[in-house]
């Protein structure tokens, strides 16, 4: 019979079931590894909220058990929550120089009063963690040193593809699914694979045609040109400035994070800047528009990025005017759409055109399409799989090409956060099912979190609220004045001409039920149940409502 500490235990904390927060737990015996601990932007369901990082409550009675937290590679959704997790306890990071220089970044603004130690890692040099003999295999991604793990456990080989695309164009001295190919012919347990697009057909194209587009569409260039990107896509803004300084042309760097990264990639490196190609942003009106090209944040209109500011006109040293060529070189995140295009409609008002994915080929993805998906399950052959990062569907999908590719189906477990697996040397079998509520950050703090919360929070925005305060004689327990009605964010119906005579008739009708409410009653849930009653049929919904009894 297999018992617990004969299996290796899986705990997805984040990434399966949606996009971005990406943390998995690697749990043997007394032993536990994170495989990157990464934040996810808030949606509409959590107002108020900057950030939303993973529910550590299955570590708070395992910190003793944490060896360490492997990364592969930098992004925010991979790295961003270590420097919560490192409020815990002391943290030790395993990780390539790039993310090790963006965690610093971040340790300076987020403080924790443990102690992070980081360990330097290389592609294909192997090393260990306790039970684990880690062996970090270099992949294509939207950023550099973007690593996947082949990890030699006690129950097996299992790989970890982190975030991968394939691109016969950008090989470097060895080609990754080769190394995957080897290690399928050696045996491997199981397959822990990047679902992001497991629903697009085909192949993802090479950024070569995306530099092709920006060599063309800089050869037309009449005017300014503004390129918004991610500033941690280190390799696109390499080919933006060697073909901007092959046209003669200068260029402009705005936004926090694509300074810091840049300036991070250059001293690494891992970044070549061709000699007096950048001019600092506050000179820019001294070079012809035409001879100049900004390369900016904000692809995703984050709030307080350089080009929202520009397309609402409160960026100190950009207006956009026209005349002014913006390209958008992303996609559009699920979720953002809304901002963007507003952002977008903003640009087009100032005069400016706008290009964009949908539109125009100046963007491609760096997670692989279902062709690619195909290939790492064709080259590693696992006997088990397991889809990681993407939402349900993304996971669902790709488990059926992993049936397609001879995966059994016995062998396949679709999972969302908080879903255990036990994976022995013979069975892999789901554990218990935890209970999972996201860490929500504010202002660099976490704060107490309740699924109750953030309901209130949005039957707020939804409802609106409504305070009514009776002032009553403590001896002879009358009222004093009318009672006092307040309404802060509720809709009124169109037929309703004057606001302020609801109020004064709300003040009429609470004065009328507590005249003539009995002792017995309990009179403060009446009046709440009353006031709700009454804006229900004077505005668009029931309120929050809230009577007060003052006493004097």
């Amino acid at each position: 019979m297999v018992t617990h500490r004969d299996t290796l235990r899986l705990v997805p904390l984040g990434g399966l079931g949606e996009i971005g927060m990406n943390c998995l737990v690697l749990e043997w015996r007394d032993e536990i590894i994170l495989i990157d601990c990464g934040i996810q932007f808030p949606d509409a369901r959590y107002p108020g909220a900057d950030l939303l990082a993973p529910d550590f409550s299955y570590l708070s009675d395992r910190w003793k058990k944490v060896r360490a937290v492997v990364v592969t590679h930098g992004h925010d959704d991979h790295i961003g929550a270590i420097p919560f997790l490192a409020r815990n306890r002391d943290i030790d990071v395993y990780c390539t120089p790039f993310p090790r220089g963006l965690l610093d970044n971040k340790l300076d603004e987020i403080k924790t009063e443990y102690e992070v130690r980081f360990h330097k890692i290389k592609p294909r040099k192997k090393f260990k963690i306790g039970s684990f003999e880690f062996d970090p295999i270099p992949v294509q991604h939207s950023i550099i040193e973007s690593l996947a793990l082949c990890i030699t456990t006690p129950v097996g080989r299992v790989i970890h593809t982190g975030d991968f695309k394939h691109d016969q164009n950008e090989m470097g001295d060895e080609d990754a699914f080769e190394i995957f190919a080897g290690l399928g012919k050696e045996g491997v347990r199981l397959l822990l694979s990047d679902s992001t697009n497991a629903e697009r057909t085909g192949h993802t194209i090479s950024e070569e045609d995306i530099e092709q587009s920006f060599q063309t569409l800089l050869t037309k260039q009449k005017g300014r040109i503004i390129i918004a990107l991610f500033a941690s896509n280190i390799r696109r803004i390499e080919r933006l400035l060697k073909v901007i300084h092959s046209q003669g042309k200068r260029v402009a760097l705005a936004g926090r994070s694509m300074n810091s990264y840049t300036k991070l990639a250059h001293a690494l490196s891992a970044l070549n800047i061709p000699e007096d190609t950048l001019v600092p942003l506050a000179n820019i009106h001294d070079i012809p528009k035409k001879n100049l090209v900004i390369l900016c944040t904000g692809s995703q209109a984050e709030p307080q990025s350089a080009l929202l500011r520009m397309a609402t006109g409160t960026h100190k040293d950009v207006q956009v005017d026209t005349g002014d060529l913006i390209m958008l070189s992303s996609r559009f995140i699920p979720g953002n759409e809304r901002a963007i295009t507003n952002m977008i409609d903003n640009l087009y008002r100032a005069g400016a055109d706008v290009l964009y994915e949908s539109i125009h080929q100046i963007h491609v993805s760096g997670h692989g399409f279902q062709d690619e998906l195909m290939m790492m399950l064709n080259s590693v052959k696992p006997e088990c799989f397991i889809p990681i990062h993407g939402e349900y569907r993304h996971l669902a999908k790709h488990a059926l090409l992993a049936e397609r590719s001879g995966v059994k189906r016995s062998n396949i477990r679709v999972i969302e956060n908080g879903q255990i697996v036990e994976l022995s040397a013979k069975v892999m079998e789901l554990g218990d099912r935890l209970n999972m509520q996201k860490t929500v950050i504010v202002e660099n703090e976490a704060m107490h979190r309740s699924p109750e919360i953030f309901s209130q929070r949005n039957s707020l925005a939804k409802t609106g609220i409504v305070f009514c305060t009776f002032l009553i004689d403590h001896r002879t327990h009358r009222l004093l004045m009318e009672p006092v009605v307040s309404a802060y964010g509720v809709l009124y119906r169109e037929i309703e001409t004057d606001p302020n005579l609801i109020l004064d008739e709300a003040s009429h009708a609470m004065r009328k039920l507590y005249r003539n409410a009995s002792k017995s009653d309990d009179f403060l849930e009446t009046a709440r149940i009353e006031l709700r009653r009454f804006f229900k049929q004077r505005a668009s919904h029931k309120p929050v409502a809230i009577p007060l009894m003052l006493e004097i």
